[in-house]
């Protein structure tokens, strides 16, 4: 007589199995690499889950100076496509060699889509070796020509969830939109126009909405004496009550000047992950700052 084969089983079966699929349609997931933080956020607000996101530079660590791991090189070399933003050193250097050595994934420079500011910002020097700033994320209309091209390059390379990253993105540039015509609105009618920060990372932000961005660095270095009393008879003239300092930079100096003008330190941070809400944050606390608050 044929043995009875109890229902729980079959049901313990099929769970296994329907367990094995989701791991598989997980590790079946495109590979995607970024340079920084917010252009995780971007590529999320395009693709959703539909890929994995790596990120190059992790938190707490400048762009500027940051020099990718091994693990990391690994990593960029099983991935599907890179999005670099072209204009820190680590993507010019290092990661042109590795572009040359790599057939499988493919290379997007974004720095092509941007209107660039060359090495200064507002009269205030901010060098760079390859003559550009960097720091284009903080502005919504370049972000925006960021997002455009990776739209085109997920659909290119997945043509299969081309409708779903094209809705995506449009839903996010409308996005980003209201935050232009907020940031508009909030920075038109402020007392003052220039803001004081440590490290000038606000350059295309003060470029697009006619602000001024004053840094305590002197040519990407520590200032001298003279700049610094320079800069502290500008802040005190203006009645500024408010130095900006960057998560990943020693705030001793700015605490220094604040101190001297009567006033306070307020960490900003352009590299947070949650972009499009910590850009809301950014015009909240500068707002404030040009209001002599």
């Amino acid at each position: 007589m044929p043995k009875i084969v109890p229902l729980q089983f079959f049901l313990a079966l099929g769970v296994l199995f329907s367990g094995c699929h989701r791991v598989s349609v997980e590790t079946t997931k495109p590979n995607v690499v970024v340079s920084i933080l917010p252009q995780k956020y971007f590529v999320e607000r395009i693709a959703d889950t539909l890929v994995n996101i790596s990120v190059m530079v992790p938190p707490g660590s400048s762009p500027e100076t940051y020099e990718p791991t091994s693990s990391q090189v690994k990593t960029l070399n099983n991935s599907s496509i890179y999005f670099s933003l072209g204009l820190l050193d680590f993507e010019r250097h290092m990661l042109k060699k590795i572009e040359n050595s790599t057939g499988n994934t493919r290379f997007v420079n974004l720095s092509k889509e941007f209107n660039l500011i060359e090495g200064h910002d507002q009269g205030h020097h901010h060098h760079h070796g390859h003559g550009f700033d960097p720091h284009v994320w903080v502005s919504p209309t370049e972000v925006q020509a960021m997002v455009k091209a990776m739209n085109i390059a997920l659909s290119e390379l997945f043509p299969q969830y081309d409708s779903v990253f094209s809705a995506n993105a449009k839903s996010f540039l409308t996005e980003i939109d209201s935050l232009h015509m907020h940031m508009l609105h909030s920075f038109e009618g402020t007392v003052h126009k220039k803001f004081f920060i440590f490290h000038p990372a606000y350059s295309y932000l003060a470029r697009d909405y006619d602000l001024v961005q004053v840094a305590l660095e002197e040519e990407g270095k520590s200032p001298s004496l003279k700049y610094m009393k320079a800069i502290l008879e500008e802040a005190r003239q203006l009645g500024v009550k408010t130095v900006f300092i960057q998560r990943e930079f020693d705030s001793n100096m700015a605490k220094t000047m604040a101190q001297d003008i009567g006033g306070k330190v307020v960490v900003i941070d352009p590299l947070e992950y949650q972009w499009l809400n910590n850009m809301y944050l950014t015009v909240s606390l500068l707002t404030d700052a040009l209001n002599g608050n």
